[in-house]
């Protein structure tokens, strides 16, 4: 068996711990230290071997991908990392990854996953995979239905028909219904949930985009035809300008007639919300999820979440309240779907808390903002070792770097010098200049940026 993850999202529901620079799968709210993207990956271990674990990220995500992989990973080969250069939707990410696995492999089922679910009963997930197997080696595409334990009306439904060997004839896929609809569906045997997670033999992906998506498939056929590999980044880069995004429920599933879906039990959650990570999650006598540093007096019924900040609450019930670095979130639980809402208005205001936190992953390592306003910026710089920037250089800001600790690689215009502990390099507007680490430790630099205009955009690289 093969998997594919899908770990391209950018929610933005759970802000302020998630960012669009941060979603979700990247963030630890399941049952361990991990994250729910290396939850995912660990889910897997008994079923399928690392090396046919394939996942397609995005590109603003890279860095971390890389670091998250390599964590649970370590040998994990590049070819299994496939990074789209723009969000497209999740048909033309599944028909990437098809189109990547050896000819040789073509008829073993591929199980697609989405990164940044909760599933606390991951046993019934392997066991429903190896029930499904038999179904995929017999040609259909194979759905999993989460069995409804309320009239939930925020996830699609999926109506299944006449009933096979393993499982059941999809009769039809159902949009989010209305509350009274959803209520129908819960007392129905037929209805179950959309986990969106597929499995189907690579040869029978192929053949479904052939019959329900030729124009996509071509693309991608068409951009090889000359020797060139998907696996280049210019490649890809140019079949994703010449694309629409689509979803593969549009593309594919509703469209085919030999999909098949097989109910499970797995306590499954896609914690699309903040009140459904409340919903799964363990609570005090008083109702509470709590989590940080947080003290609380006569409060019932809450998700209080702080990751630095003391946080205390007296007399208060029913609410979220988040913590971050730079934001904090005060909602009613029943509102917790309008944060989406939120979000937009900050990305409408140009707002930066809306994309990123003060700490932001980098493919060399991270960068941490420590204070900053229209004229400056101080941040903690932390290099991986055998890592470097690219060679870049800034129109509208110099930069100062102070090394703190390990060894640090510079190269200011044609000049390559090496700073120890306590050493500085002053960069000046328009210089190109290079920071790497070829140390045994990470590397620790304070970066001073200052100019009239810091963007992330005011960068010429080389």
């Amino acid at each position: 068996m093969i998997a594919m993850i899908l770990a391209g999202g950018t929610g933005t529901r759970l802000w302020p711990y998630s960012r669009s620079m941060t979603p979700k799968q990247f963030l630890n709210l399941g049952s361990t230290h991990e994250s729910l993207f290396q939850e995912t990956c660990r889910r897997l271990e008994t079923l399928i071997d690392p090396e046919k674990i394939y996942v397609v990220g995005s590109a603003s995500h890279e860095g971390e991908l890389q670091q998250q992989m390599a964590q649970i990973y370590p040998d994990y080969r590049p070819e299994q990392l496939l990074i789209e250069p723009l969000s497209r939707n999740t048909a033309p990410a599944i028909l990437w990854g098809i189109l990547q696995i050896p000819e040789n492999q073509r008829g073993e089922p591929v199980v697609i996953l989405a990164s940044d679910h909760l599933i606390k009963a991951p046993e019934h997930l392997i066991g429903a995979l190896k029930n499904a197997e038999t179904l995929a080696s017999s040609g259909y595409l194979v759905t999993f239905g989460i069995r409804p334990d309320r009239p939930e009306t925020g996830y699609g439904y999926i109506k299944a028909g006449e009933a096979l060997e393993v499982g059941f004839k999809v009769a039809d896929f159902v949009e989010k219904p209305d509350q009274s609809t959803a209520e129908s569906y819960l007392e129905s045997s037929d209805y179950t949930w959309n986990a969106s997670i597929f499995m189907a033999t690579a040869e029978t992906w192929l053949d479904e985009f052939r019959n329900h998506a030729p124009g996509l498939l071509a693309v991608f056929e068409n951009a090889t035809v000359d020797g060139k590999e998907l696996a280049d980044p210019e490649v890809i880069r140019k079949i994703y300008q010449s694309i629409e995004s689509d979803s593969i429920d549009y593309a594919l599933l509703e469209k085919s007639k030999r999909v098949a879906v097989l109910p499970v039990d797995m306590e499954w959650s896609d914690l699309g919300s903040w009140e459904s990570i409340y919903q799964v999650s363990e609570k005090d006598k008083q109702g509470n999820v709590i989590r940080g540093n947080v003290i609380s007096h006569e409060t019932h019924n809450c998700l209080i979440f702080s990751s630095k900040k003391l946080v205390t609450s007296i007399g208060v019930e029913n609410l979220i309240i988040v913590e971050t670095d730079d934001a904090l979130l005060v909602c009613d639980m029943t509102r917790s779907q309008d944060v989406k809402k939120l979000v937009e208005t900050l990305k409408r205001e140009e707002r930066h808390e809306y994309k990123f936190h003060k700490r932001v992953m980098r493919p060399w390592g991270s960068a941490t903002t420590i204070l900053e306003n229209t004229s400056y910026r101080i941040r903690m710089l932390e290099i991986q070792t055998d890592k470097s920037m690219s060679l870049q250089s800034h129109q509208q800001r110099s930069e100062h770097w102070v090394v703190l600790e390990g060894t640090a690689d510079v190269q200011r215009g044609d000049e390559k010098v090496i700073l120890q502990e306590n050493e500085s390099a002053y960069i000046p507007k328009g210089m190109r200049h290079r920071l790497g680490n070829s140390g045994n430790t990470t590397l620790q630099i304070i970066e001073v940026q200052q100019g009239e205009y810091l963007g992330d955009d005011d960068i010429e690289r080389f």
